[in-house]
């Protein structure tokens, strides 16, 4: 998905927990007292003409044809060439351009990336997690971009053993984003996944934990997924193909070529995505062919040596479902005409959808997002009135036995859970105004125990911050829920610059919790607005299914929508109004310009998917095929006359556009760079204002920016420094 990136562990998630440029609520298709502090001073920004005249892109005709006949002439199509020095140059000129743009704001970007990189590099550790005999931890020294997974032997006290090491592993490449680590059944090895481009392609290496040998398998086009045979001596995996698309699952023999790898399953339908996790009872793997609206899910043995996969769910149409297997059963999550999701039972010696039973019954507006199982319970995690809680209830039963409170505007998550015996529920919690902290719940009795506060506790205080849900009505009526937060001692009623963040496709919420780097803008004078739109799934399914496909222009107007009301509720001036989004919400962003612009004086757009036409009627590009059935299937008419309604870069046109800071990255293969180099260069030729347009491209990274906790930062700071700046302005 072009919001979503892929299967982030350790490494990747930290480096964008908080939020921010490219913030863990993006994840996801296309956190000592803070010092009261007056809002920074920044000079005007320099006219244009002392920058000199922007990057101008040559106009090359090129006409994109639909199979039903429609054309549309794209001058600027030939910017996909990557491979061309032309583009390359162009590329570099608007970085250079950005770059002497920027230069007014240099000593309050310095500032601002001094605050951002501090905060994002203090010592942080894990609490121990028990698995298979051991405690793992993941721990961060002061200053480190990447952590090092520890294990200690039968107790969180025991002999110490390091599993990796990953500042040493990442030291001579210029990218290293660990997708995934999973430690071989007998605890000797550990099999882990690297990115080295940002590009979502990666490689598999085994290291021995008592040597610290480290081996290449020669998988290097691999998704990521591992799941280790019983015996230990094999791994499963998914391959990619050239659209980096998951399209096998394989069983590689360690020692063996990689090329005689067994092909488990291969998916030719490109409308579908293979994925590989381990069961709760590590006697089967799940192979889950995934679609944007149905799934078909296979069962397969970790013991045999010659493998075959099960058929255990299906493809239907609107059917999706993700599984589970425990003590000879399968527990299925499924939508099977329970749009806000149910969990059925069957038995494994007979497994079949149509006969399972259903022990967890759907609840209408509680989208239940993913559950784990227990000997004795079964844990949920539910999505409903824009926050997310958790639900323990009975595996035998189904019956609720608990569901912990812990405030509101939170955002509950279960946590490393690896042992099916736990009694205790590990549960990571955080809020729109307080920074994560860890919780054991015992399932039994709901009671939570505090195990620890993120190192965010150390720098800021709740006490100085306040926070509001209010509810704006939608073109069509319906209430959209924003998400405030502001701190006390900054605000002035109607006074303040505000900056509305949304994303709003591929059902994943915008959950109201803590954005730690944003907290830099809100200590300078900023108002957070966190705008729930349709498209995300923050009111349940419902809300999803109203803002995709036909309905996907709700997301854009509920985006306005929600800034008219916080404006009409007092929390922003209205001439210092923001937005930003990344990824599809960036296309947000993007749609939000054309439709009603003149709402905000400056707009982020981080990597945004905004050439919606083009991308979607090239079944070659990544992420293409299997996104027809959440944007539309521009090959049909109706559904390209919607997407044509809204593609940003097809509805730019000759009229003012506010201030503008576009993002991007070279080896994105999520949002291809040349979407927002085509967007820029049909604004610049085309837009009649004469507001500033930056477009800064990272020449060496992906969808996500730089790997590392402060691999984001130089990056946000530029951001935030410029927002401050406009906001500043007389």
């Amino acid at each position: 998905m072009r919001g979503t990136y892929g299967s982030f562990v350790v490494v990747s998630l930290l480096a964008f927990a908080g939020g921010g440029v490219l913030s863990v609520t993006d994840l996801l298709p296309r956190h000592g007292v803070q010092a009261a502090r007056a809002p920074a001073a920044a000079a005007p920004a320099s006219p244009a003409a002392a920058l000199g005249a922007p990057p101008v892109a040559a106009k090359k005709d090129h006409v994109v044809t639909a199979p039903f006949g429609a054309t549309r002439t794209d001058p600027y199509y030939w910017l996909n060439e990557k491979e061309n020095p032309d583009v390359i140059a162009y590329l570099d000129a608007e970085n250079a351009y950005a770059e002497a743009a920027l230069k007014p704001q240099a000593a309050l970007q310095d500032e601002i990336f001094a605050e951002l990189e501090k905060r994002a590099s203090l010592a942080d550790k894990d609490v121990p997690w028990p698995m298979d005999g051991y405690y793992y931890e993941t721990r961060y020294a002061e200053g480190a971009d990447y952590p090092q997974i520890v294990r200690h032997q039968g107790s969180a006290t025991g002999p110490e053993q390091v599993i990796l090491d990953v500042p040493t592993l990442a030291k001579a490449h210029e990218q290293y984003f660990m997708r995934n680590w999973e430690v071989s059944p007998d605890g000797g090895k550990v099999a882990f996944a690297v990115d080295f481009k940002g590009d979502r392609i990666c490689e598999i290496f085994v290291r021995d934990i008592a040597t610290g040998a480290v081996d290449s398998t020669g998988i290097k086009d691999s998704q990521g997924d591992i799941v280790w045979s019983a015996d230990g001596k094999a791994i499963l995996y998914t391959a990619v193909d050239g659209m980096v698309r998951g399209y096998q699952a394989k069983r590689h023999v360690l020692g063996a070529p990689a090329a005689n790898d067994q092909v488990l399953l291969q998916e030719d339908d490109t409308t579908f995505e293979i994925g590989v996790t381990q069961s709760r009872s590590k006697q089967l793997a799940i192979i889950t062919v995934g679609h944007a609206q149905r799934d078909e899910i296979w069962a397969v043995s970790t013991a045999a040596i010659d493998p075959k996969p099960v058929l255990l769910v299906p493809r239907s149409l609107n059917v999706r479902a993700t599984a589970d297997h425990i003590d000879g059963k399968f527990y299925i999550l499924t939508n099977d005409q329970a749009g806000d999701r149910k969990i059925v039972v069957t038995p494994d010696a007979a497994p079949s959808l149509t006969t399972a039973v259903a022990i967890v019954p759907e609840t209408k507006g509680r989208y239940i997002e993913g559950f784990e199982l227990f000997d004795g319970y079964i844990a949920l995690e539910e999505t409903h009135d824009a926050v997310k809680t958790i639900r323990i209830v009975d595996r035998a039963t189904g019956a609720t036995i608990s569901q912990p409170d812990f405030g509101p505007l939170s955002v509950a998550t279960i946590d490393a859970n690896h042992d099916a015996a736990l009694s205790a529920l590990r549960v990571s919690v955080d809020s729109a105004t307080t920074p994560e902290v860890l919780y054991d719940v015992d399932m039994g009795t709901g009671a939570k125990t505090e195990l620890k506060k993120s190192p965010a506790w150390t720098w800021y205080s709740p006490a100085l911050y306040e926070a509001a849900r209010i509810m704006a009505p939608a073109r069509d009526g319906t209430q959209v829920p924003v998400t405030l937060l502001w701190r006390k001692d900054q605000f002035k009623p109607g006074g303040n610059p505000l900056l509305v963040y949304g994303y709003g496709a591929y059902g994943i919420s915008s959950e109201p919790g803590f954005y730690r780097n944003f907290i830099s803008l809100v200590d300078r004078g900023f108002v957070l607005a966190i705008a729930h739109v349709r498209g995300g799934r923050d009111m349940g399914d419902a809300w999803y299914q109203g803002g995709r496909m036909a309905n996907k222009m709700n997301s854009f107007t509920d985006f306005i929508a929600a800034t008219q009301g916080a404006i009409a509720a007092g929390y922003g001036d209205p001439k210092k109004i923001y937005a930003m989004g990344g990824s599809a919400g960036g296309l947000l962003m993007g749609a939000v310009l054309n439709l009603d612009g003149t709402l905000y004086d400056g707009v982020v757009a981080q990597v945004p998917f905004v050439d919606v036409l083009t991308t979607m009627l090239d079944d070659s590009i990544p992420l293409t095929t299997f996104e027809y059935e959440e944007w539309g299937n521009p090959n049909i008419q109706e559904q390209y006359n919607w997407m044509a309604a809204y593609s940003p870069y097809d509805n730019v046109a000759a009229k003012n556009y506010p201030a503008l800071f576009v993002l991007t990255g070279l080896n994105d293969s999520q949002v291809g760079y040349f979407e927002p180099a085509k967007w820029v260069a049909k604004l610049r030729a085309t837009k009649t204002d004469a507001n500033p347009l930056i477009f800064t491209i990272n020449m060496g990274a992906g969808h996500s920016g730089n790997s590392g906790r402060t691999g984001p930062v130089a990056d946000r700071a530029k951001v935030y420094a410029w927002l401050l700046s406009r906001a500043a302005a007389p």
